[in-house]
């Protein structure tokens, strides 16, 4: 008996080692009013969040510099043209939001509604109501968007819920939002469930309530997302909650820090602003992959539309765009996938490039910068696929051939010449005709989609225009491709 005493001891003196204390810290963009819903892009850099400092809310936005926040300011465009302009979400990117308001002079099904906006040259416009679908002529407030764009989490008193305010989901169908659904009785009580918010990883879940059981009035909870189920809530503790309100808990991706708002005492008045660390409730670690686009030839940056697609399943993963002004991307990608990159803008040439995330990768936070050609004298390389030895396109193929279709139907003056090149296995008179046949495979898929022939050219150039001088595999993987040249 004394030995298994002294053997506890032992265990709890070492786990006491190794367990970090909680830090509980206010960030400097906190005031005596309300501040709150922390929604944090661009890798940590940038924090939107709302604030009623100057009478009525509207959102307000501060970036990370040398390790400080600069002063907030009020978010330029037309989502503060309302009366109230509630909780807010961002897309990782950073270039697209969901947020809540009274009053938007967009107009409006109800008390409060959702709309979406896009950040256009530094300002937030195009501003839409979210339809039917997501509204109803109650309140419906406090979006979530995952950081693929495909699913959205929101909070609504409307009939039919379980009680007070509910939490309801909405999965995009072909790019529209589908009918919102109340996320159920696992989640919902007949209190009040409110902030939701979705991890990175799509798994981590944690929202606000005020179910018997808490700490104080509105406590966080955290729950685990498997398809469209949900674990069992369980309360976050101390010290993240208080007897006070604790709202909005986002965990920064691959960070052990985490951000939410409290009315806590011994803060600057009202819901502030605090970081959590460590973090308690992390996300797993994502691969986070992120560049500039700029222009080829004069290197300026550039606002270009992005979309990430799984090469296995052809399931589009992300759509998302660099910023106009900094021609900045980021996209968090799943490790073991290998995915297709595409950046398209008016004038350019597209551009597409396989890029595989290896396993045990996550965590991790590459660079890859995109330079685009313009459409004068600029060529790009496919993203076509054959069976090895093979003139067959794949299946794979489509979505890069579709690409070619749009562009010469948008450039009804252009001419291309489609050119085949193979590596250096083999005889080289075979891969003559073997980048013949493949070239040829590409001009037949896109004359069949209503191309005039004569606008289309091939050549096969086989093994003689390496782009890698080099017999290493990976070298002759650059080498084997299909490239596409503007003529005229």
């Amino acid at each position: 008996m004394k030995n298994f005493l002294y053997i506890l001891m032992f265990i709890i003196t070492i786990n006491s080692l190794y367990t970090k204390q909680i830090t509980i810290t206010p960030i400097p963009v906190n005031t005596t009013k309300d501040d709150f819903n922390s929604n944090i892009t661009h890798n940590g850099k940038q924090i939107y969040f709302t604030t009623d400092r100057r009478g009525g809310q509207k959102v307000y936005v501060a970036e990370l510099n040398n390790g400080k926040w600069t002063a907030p300011i009020l978010a330029k465009g037309t989502i503060n043209d309302g009366d109230q302009i509630g909780s807010v979400s961002l897309t990782s990117d950073g270039q697209f939001m969901l947020f809540a308001a009274t009053d938007h002079q967009v107009g409006g099904f109800g008390r409060t509604d959702i709309y979406s906006a896009e950040k256009v040259n530094g300002e937030w416009t195009n501003v839409k109501n979210l339809g039917s679908k997501i509204n109803s002529d109650a309140w419906d407030s406090q979006p979530m968007i995952s950081n693929d764009g495909n699913m959205l989490f929101f909070v609504s008193d409307r009939k039919g819920g379980y009680g007070g305010t509910d939490i309801y989901m909405s999965v995009k169908e072909n790019g529209d939002w589908g009918k919102a659904f109340n996320l159920g009785s696992v989640i919902n009580t007949e209190n009040d469930e409110m902030t939701p918010v979705i991890g990175v990883d799509n798994i981590n879940f944690t929202f606000s309530s005020n179910r018997p059981g808490g700490f104080g009035e509105m406590d966080i909870y955290v729950s685990k997302m498997k398809g469209k189920s949900f674990t069992k809530p369980e309360n976050a503790g101390e010290p993240i909650n208080t007897n006070a309100d604790e709202f909005f808990y986002y965990s920064l991706p691959n960070s052990d820090k985490a951000y939410f708002s409290s009315s806590r005492s011994g803060g600057d008045g009202g819901l502030d602003i605090y970081i959590a660390e460590p973090n308690p409730f992390e996300s797993e670690a994502v691969f986070l992959l992120n560049g500039v686009v700029s222009d080829a030839k004069s290197l300026k940056p550039l606002g270009a539309n992005i979309v990430i697609t799984d090469l296995e399943t052809g399931e589009k993963v992300a759509d998302l765009k660099s910023d106009d002004n900094t021609g900045e991307y980021y996209v968090i990608l799943q490790e073991g996938k290998t995915y297709s990159i595409t950046a398209e803008k008016d004038g350019y040439l597209f551009f597409s490039e396989r890029y595989e995330v290896p396993k045990s990768k996550k965590g991790e936070s590459k660079t890859k910068n995109i330079n685009l050609s313009p459409i004068s004298g600029g060529n790009t390389r496919l993203l076509v696929f054959f069976d090895f030895d093979k003139s067959t396109l794949k299946k794979e193929s489509i979505p890069e051939l579709e690409r070619v279709v749009k562009f010469m139907k948008k450039n009804a003056n252009v001419n291309i010449s489609i050119e085949g090149h193979t590596d250096d296995v083999g005889a080289a008179d075979y891969n003559d005709k073997l980048s013949d046949s493949r070239a040829a495979a590409v001009k037949t898929y896109i004359t069949s989609k209503g191309i005039d022939a004569k606008r289309i050219h091939t050549k096969g150039f086989g093994m003689r225009q390496p782009l890698v001088n080099d017999k290493t595999e990976e070298a002759r993987a650059t080498n084997r491709r299909v490239e596409m040249k503007i003529l005229n």
